[in-house]
């Protein structure tokens, strides 16, 4: 496996985490976009956590640290929660058909976010609103499908397994 293929899923998940902060101008959503680092950390530690690991996941949470408009830390912090969650309970997830990942992740992600309105709650000293942080997570875990679709791709098609 060459070295490019080993840093296909950290640059394939960069390029999707920039994407998503591209403005676009939805009424209905404003603001409120996909985690889409959590979706791609989610997506590669269950099929490719041999060449995705605890220092991608801590680049991709600064990465999104840096372009987003939350209080320097949080995002490294729950990708953190994502990637502790993620390690005891990959071998429950692994291997498994595609709608039990899927919920698997909306039950993680669930408590990863749980996790960032609290530690944004801690940081402003008051209880931020649950819609918000409810409606991230249904957007969230709306797009993962979609999403795990382009990484499937970038896994099946770019990342040649090593011959045995």
């Amino acid at each position: 496996m060459t070295y490019l293929q080993r840093l296909l899923p950290l640059l394939s998940s960069l390029l999707l985490i920039f994407l998503s902060y591209v403005p676009m101008d939805f009424l209905m959503f404003g603001d409120i976009r996909p985690a889409m680092a959590m979706v791609c950390a989610y997506f590669w530690m269950i099929h490719r956590p041999d060449i995705f690991n605890l220092l991608s996941v801590y680049f991709l949470g600064l990465v999104d640290d840096i372009i987003s408009n939350v209080p320097f830390g949080t995002n490294i912090l729950t990708l953190l929660v994502l990637y502790l969650l993620i390690s005891n309970l990959s071998r429950f997830l692994s291997g498994k058909p595609f709608i039990i990942t899927w919920y698997g992740f909306a039950i993680i992600s669930l408590v990863v976010f749980f996790v960032k309105w609290l530690v944004l709650s801690i940081y402003y000293a008051q209880f931020l609103p649950l819609s918000i942080v409810g409606f991230s997570f249904m957007v969230t875990a709306a797009a993962y499908p979609f999403i795990s679709l382009i990484l499937a791709f970038v896994q099946n098609s770019l990342i040649a397994d090593e011959e045995l």
